[in-house]
C-alpha cells in the first residue's frame, strides 16, 4: 500500500450529526493524499452508516468499547493501521465533533517540510455550535460559545506571542513553547494539532488515561520534538452539544465535580513523572522561572500589546470580534 501523506484518526461514540461534518471536513482536503479512518467506540455500531456515504473513509468498530476512553480508541485505530500497512508522513487525531478548515492539510504538509525540525503543528481553535431550535437550549448553547471563546482567545495568546518572538529569536521561542508544554496550561486540543507518523511510533500513542490523555501527548511531543504555531486556524472546535463527552450542557454537579477532581489527579501524576525525569532541582528552577515569566507576560506584557491591537487577528479567527 502506497504511503500517503495524512493518516486521520477520527474516535466516535453515537454522534453521527457532527461525525458527519468532521469526515467530510477531511474528506475535502485537497492537494494531499490522506487515508480517514472512523474508530467506532459504540457498542450498536451507530458510525457505520454515516461513514458508508464516504467511500474513501475506513470504518472501525472497536471490539469491545471503551466507555469513554478516546486515547484508547485513537491508539487502536493507529495500530490497526499499521497492520493493514497503512504508511503516512503526518497523523491528524479529529474527534467527531470538530472540523478541518479548508486546505488544512496543505497548509501543514508545507510546514512540516520548511521545517524538518519541527514534530508537532498547531495553529488557532475556532469554537462553533449548532444551534438547537429551542430557545432554551439555544441561550445555554450562546452562554457557552460566549464563554468558550474567551478561554481559547486568552489560552491561545501564549503561542502567538512565542511564535512572534521567534521571528526574531527562534530559540527563545522554542524554549518558551518547551517551558510552556511542562509547565503551563494547555494550548490547544487534540484536533487543533497535527504530529509527524514516525513520532507517533516513538512516543508509544496516547497514553492510558481517560482525560488530559491529548494534553500529556501533545506536550510530550511538543518537548521531544518541537512545535510550530500557526496564526490561523488549524481546526473548527464544536461545542454546545449535549451529547459531548466533556462539554455536556445539561451535566450535573457531581459528575462537575468527578471530572474535576479527575483532571486534577492526572495533572498531579504529570508533575510528578516529569519532576522524576528532570530531577529535582531541575525540576523546581526550571518551573519558578516559568511562573515569573508568566506572571510578567500576563500582567504586563499581554494587557499592553492588547490595548495596541496586536490580538486583533487572534480574536478575529477566535470569533470574539
Amino acid at each position: 500500500m502506497p504511503k500517503v501523506d495524512f493518516l486521520v484518526i477520527i474516535p466516535t461514540h453515537n454522534r453521527v450529526i457532527p461525525l458527519r461534518a468532521a469526515i467530510g471536513s477531511a474528506d475535502a482536503q485537497t492537494g494531499v493524499s490522506k487515508t480517514i479512518i472512523v474508530a467506532d467506540d459504540h457498542p450498536e455500531a451507530t458510525a457505520h452508516d454515516v461513514v458508508r456515504d464516504f467511500p474513501e473513509a475506513i470504518y472501525m468498530r472497536n471490539p469491545v468499547p471503551t466507555g469513554g476512553w478516546p486515547g484508547r480508541v485513537r491508539n487502536l485505530a493507529f495500530e490497526q493501521s499499521r497492520l493493514m500497512g497503512i504508511e503516512a508522513d503526518y497523523v491528524h487525531f479529529l474527534d467527531d465533533d470538530d472540523t478541518a478548515p479548508p486546505n488544512h492539510y496543505a497548509t501543514i504538509k508545507q510546514t512540516f517540510m520548511e521545517h524538518p525540525n519541527i514534530g508537532v503543528v498547531f495553529g488557532v481553535l475556532r469554537p462553533f455550535c449548532a444551534f438547537s431550535a429551542s430557545p432554551e437550549v439555544r441561550q445555554r448553547q450562546e452562554l457557552q460559545l460566549q464563554s468558550i471563546r474567551q478561554w481559547r482567545s486568552t489560552a491561545t495568546r501564549f503561542p502567538w506571542l512565542y511564535q512572534r518572538l521567534g521571528t526574531r529569536c527562534p530559540r527563545l521561542a522554542k524554549w518558551l513553547l518547551d517551558l510552556h508544554a511542562r509547565f503551563g496550561s494547555e494550548m490547544f486540543l487534540c484536533s487543533g494539532g497535527s504530529i509527524r507518523y514516525q513520532s507517533v511510533i516513538e512516543i508509544g500513542g496516547f497514553p492510558d488515561i481517560r482525560i488530559t490523555e491529548d494534553f500529556v501527548f501533545f506536550t510530550q511531543a511538543i518537548r521531544r520534538y518541537g512545535g510550530w504555531f500557526l496564526e490561523r486556524e488549524t481546526a473548527g472546535y464544536g461545542v454546545g452539544d449535549s451529547g459531548a463527552m466533556w462539554n455536556p450542557l445539561d451535566q450535573d454537579d457531581v459528575a462537575k465535580a468527578a471530572h474535576s477532581q479527575e483532571w486534577s489527579a492526572q495533572l498531579t501524576l504529570r508533575q510528578k513523572a516529569l519532576k522524576a525525569e528532570m530531577g529535582t532541582a531541575r525540576f523546581y528552577i526550571s518551573k519558578i522561572a516559568f511562573r515569573l515569566g508568566k506572571k510578567v507576560i500576563t500582567s504586563l506584557v499581554i494587557p499592553t500589546l492588547d490595548r495596541r491591537g496586536y490580538f486583533r487577528d487572534l480574536d478575529r479567527l477566535i470569533g470574539l470580534s
